[in-house]
């Protein structure tokens, strides 16, 4: 049994093949261009074939491909609902990908549902049945597990943290188009806001930077954080507290055994976690705890092996 992942984020996509166990066979990834979303699938497609051949197999080997996408999916309608990219809203992808490459089982979903589905079936499947899986990055999404079972809610979104408010008195906006959400406190972006604040009067912290060739951004800042430097471990503590809010608010509604973090920034939970940690127990009713905060199982490669585990899923339930 082979299966077809397409995992397509806002500036990475990444096409290959999936064992049923979570092996990656085969794996391609390459810059996301966002402004013609048809093109773009039909070049994935194109990828993914040279992925399948490399291997010394056809397409008709797949037992099926699974897509995963940012923004709301209808899976009942199989279309890509909306975004933040409006080029890419009302997206027929399952319908393009049968057509392109002539297989009928094709499997769309958000892609942290998928996240969430891969960590049921590769990551932490034995550990844990009721989770929040949260990813931070550029932004911040999250997904709801409960008793094995993903969670998806009236349009697919049950689980976005991102936007729930953890700030009322602050002009920093969302690209959501609102104020206070978490995503506009506590992701990769907002991490580099802070950044940007600090070295408008601290030149030194920005000479710091330059002089390890470090870019200005979450990944820069978790370098120096994690060499001991003060001012990017203040930075990162704030953002923690954030994180820590919105996720004491959600383990509060949905009490959840664990959150599962994956996303760039996310990878840097050990810089974060007591800062979140912290929050979450100033911020829960003491009768849901303990609850942990742990890293995915599946690192980077989350979304691209959870559409895969959306085909496994899919099948085990028909």
């Amino acid at each position: 049994m082979l299966i077809g992942s397409i995992d397509i984020g806002g500036t990475k996509t990444m096409v290959g093949i999936v064992s049923p166990d979570g092996q990656i066979l085969s794996k391609l990834q390459f810059n996301t261009e966002r402004s013609d979303p048809k093109a773009w699938i039909t070049h994935s497609c194109g990828r993914l074939k040279e992925c399948i051949h490399s291997l010394g197999y056809d397409l008709k080997e797949l037992s099926g491909i699974g897509v995963s996408l940012p923004g709301i999916v209808n899976r009942e309608r199989n279309i890509l609902v909306r975004t933040v990219y409006p080029e890419w809203n009302n997206l027929r992808a399952v319908e393009l990908v049968q057509r392109l490459l002539g297989i009928h089982k094709v499997v769309i979903d958000n892609d942290v549902n998928a996240c969430a589905i891969g960590e049921m079936y590769f990551g932490h499947r034995d550990l844990y049945r009721n989770y929040l899986w949260v990813t931070v990055s550029t932004g911040i999404g999250g997904a709801l597990v409960c008793e094995g079972r993903l969670i998806r809610g009236y349009n697919g979104s049950a689980g976005e943290v991102g936007h729930m408010k953890v700030e009322f008195d602050h002009p920093l906006p969302c690209p959501c188009g609102q104020y206070g959400c978490l995503e506009a406190h506590g992701s990769g972006t907002a991490i580099k806001h802070y950044i940007e604040e600090e070295i408008r009067n601290n030149r030194i912290f920005s000479d710091l930077f330059d002089s390890l060739g470090l870019s200005k951004d979450a990944a820069g800042c978790a370098r120096l954080a994690k060499d001991g430097n003060g001012t990017a471990i203040e930075i990162y503590r704030k953002a923690a507290v954030y994180i820590g809010r919105g996720l004491g608010y959600a383990v509060n509604l949905l009490n959840p055994e664990v959150v599962i973090i994956g996303g760039g920034v996310g990878s840097s939970l050990d810089i974060l976690k007591d800062g979140i940690l912290g929050t979450i127990h100033k911020t829960v009713n003491p009768a849901l705890l303990p609850v942990d905060v742990v890293r995915t199982r599946l690192g980077y490669d989350a979304a691209f092996l959870g559409a895969a585990a959306l085909v496994i899923d899919q099948m085990k339930t028909e």
